[in-house]
């Protein structure tokens, strides 16, 4: 069943257990016999269980209590309502309910074992408990609240107790071995929303293809755009097609530090050496200076404060100097960085739409080739996040931006960059929930866990490097149109591509290699796994460039093989190497892509 709004909170509700239970995706999959791709979609938001029985046993493996497997419940009669013409699905809940059955007694015994302080949880509901033999007389409980009328969640709830009751009581009346199913290794239960069905089950389509194919398009310069951590008018030593401007002296506190005295020497540095490098400039802007909000809120900036200005004169006025000045000059200008964090900002969603509305209008006005790009909100792996990204988006102010510059990082930084895939789905899913459509999106960096993890060794940060741009072509077709690696110029961060004044690291050579790569080619295509004829976590983009197929491949861990065409003909490797190709023959690839060139189309 395809997932609505109802859908998406009872994906993050689950995804909030699964966090909290510190179990994989596998592990959960392996307990409640779903296939992993299942559960990776319920708590993704792309499914809903046709059984609230596969709802509670996940949940009772993460350890729910009573009071969280109510709110589920309530959360997925909401998405149970929001699909038209559900009674179709009543024939295959029995499926649901087996796999559900076959799981509890052994799941029940391990988990008590390993997990001895997860809170008890309630009996299971009829669809999960009831034996295969016994499902058929309660298959229409998760069709039964229909009849209680909207808005009669109480009820609903009473009936569903009884129900379950009910169950126990037929259950408890049949002897113990006519109780005999078995895990189905098929994927049960929903499609995944805005694609076919690719797998798992006889009623499923089987639909081989890319994720997303259009016409050649060229990739600009500016998406392999760089933060820059430095103040020093120094560039990067090595290919960038755009820099971001922030934690390099140019907060509006150091800008403007007495009110209507301004600095402008190191925001004239780096836009000065930017414009020599041919480099599009997004400044990103933040930092209340303390004269506008003398009793404002500290921020994590010694001269900031986190709080608004008291007088929006003060905003107008900096606004209007700084379009002035550099017009022509700066790119796009960023209307402030992570809101989501109280460090940073603490005012009021209200105040901060004010103040990039108002912001758009005289940016505008000063220089119109400029952009307006919308606060960088962050912590979107959390509901908190995402919850006041909604808030934000509720109250118009996308209308005044070109762009939404988010925080769009793996769930840890230093994890694979192709969890980015989850996240900037779930993201667009939500703002077009909010009826924004497909928004432009440029990726701007980090949590702030950034600076708590260690770095990575030197064969992951060259992957990793690499691959961050490549899923970030991948996530073409979610509006993905600039994404900024974090950071150049500073040692506090995971993966160090070059420090001020230093060469580039190899990461930041193989971050160059790749523009060399791809340097005039158009991207047509990019897809993962078995519907592309790839093994699960490998992915690929295909390109073309005079005539001439290119294809990349990599994978997310280990190492996969993956078919040639026939008329494959060179392979490049990141280490600046080449290597005729296996033509028609199998390449093994790893976490490190590999680009493949092929024969010009027919030559």
């Amino acid at each position: 069943m395809t997932a609505g709004r109802g859908g998406s909170e009872l994906a993050e509700l689950l995804e909030e257990l699964k966090q909290r239970s510190g179990r994989s995706y596998a592990a959960l999959a392996h307990r409640t016999g779903l296939g992993r791709s299942t559960v990776h979609r319920y708590c993704l938001g792309t499914t809903v269980p046709r059984t609230f029985g596969v709802v509670e046993k996940v949940a009772r493996v993460c350890g729910a209590d009573r009071a969280e497997l109510d709110r589920l419940y309530r959360a997925w009669c909401q998405a149970i309502d929001a699909e038209d013409g559900a009674e179709d699905d009543a024939a295959n809940d029995a499926e649901d309910g087996a796999a559900i059955d076959a799981a509890n007694g052994a799941d029940d015994a391990v988990d008590g074992a390993e997990a001895p302080s997860v809170p008890a949880s309630p009996p299971a509901s009829p669809a999960s408990r009831a034996p295969s033999g016994a499902a058929m007389p309660l298959r229409g409980l998760q069709h039964h609240h229909r009849s209680l009328g909207a808005g009669g969640s109480a009820a609903r709830l009473r009936a569903y107790f009884w129900l379950r009751v009910a169950a126990l009581v037929l259950v408890l009346a049949i002897p113990s071995g006519a109780v005999s199913a078995s895990y189905p290794e098929a994927e049960s239960g929903g499609r995944r929303v805005g694609s076919p069905a690719r797998s798992g089950g006889a009623d499923r389509q089987d639909v081989k293809g890319p994720d997303w194919t259009v016409a050649p398009q060229r990739v600009p310069d500016a998406f392999y755009g760089m933060n820059l951590g430095s103040d020093t008018g120094e560039m990067p030593g090595f290919r960038v097609g755009s820099v971001r401007l922030w934690h390099s002296g140019t907060r509006w506190s150091q800008l403007e530090p007495r009110r209507g005295k301004y600095r402008w020497q190191t925001l004239d540095r780096l836009v000065d050496a930017a414009e020599r490098k041919g480099l599009p400039v997004l400044l990103t802007l933040g930092g209340t200076p303390p004269w506008a909000a003398p009793d404002g809120r500290r921020s994590v900036f010694a001269d900031a404060r986190a709080s608004p200005p008291d007088k929006m004169a003060d905003w107008d006025r900096f606004i209007g100097a700084l379009a002035a000045r550099y017009r022509g000059r700066i790119e796009a200008y960023e209307l402030w960085d992570y809101p989501s964090h109280q460090g940073v900002w603490t005012g009021s969603t209200a105040t901060l739409a004010d103040m990039v509305q108002r912001a758009s209008r005289i940016i505008r006005e000063a220089d119109p080739e400029a952009k307006a790009v919308c606060p960088s909100f962050g912590s979107l792996w959390e509901k908190r996040g995402r919850d006041l990204l909604r808030k934000f988006a509720r109250t118009g102010t996308f209308q005044y931006c070109d762009a939404a510059a988010l925080k769009l990082p793996p769930r840890r930084a230093d994890g694979p960059p192709e969890e980015r895939v989850t996240l900037v789905k779930r993201v667009q899913r939500l703002l077009y929930s909010e009826g924004l459509g497909r928004t432009p999106l440029w990726d701007t960096g980090p949590d702030s866990d950034v600076a708590l993890r260690e770095h990575l060794d030197a064969r992951r940060a060259r992957d990793h490097a690499v691959r961050f741009y490549l899923v970030g072509l991948y996530l073409k077709d979610q509006s993905l149109s600039r994404t900024y690696f974090y950071s150049w110029g500073s040692s506090e961060v995971p993966l160090v591509v070059e420090l001020a004044g230093g060469p580039p690291t190899e990461a930041g050579r193989r971050i160059e290699r790749l523009q060399r790569w791809l340097e005039g080619a158009r991207i047509t295509s990019c897809g993962s796994g078995t519907e592309m004829g790839l093994p699960p976590h490998a992915y690929t983009c295909r390109f073309e460039r005079d005539g001439r197929p290119l294809r990349v491949y990599w994978a997310e861990r280990g190492k996969a093989q993956v078919r040639l065409d026939a008329d494959a003909r060179v392979l490049r490797h990141m280490d600046g190497t080449e290597s005729p190709a296996p033509s028609g023959r199998r390449l093994r690839i790893g976490e490190e892509p590999v680009l493949v060139e092929h024969r010009r189309t027919g030559g």
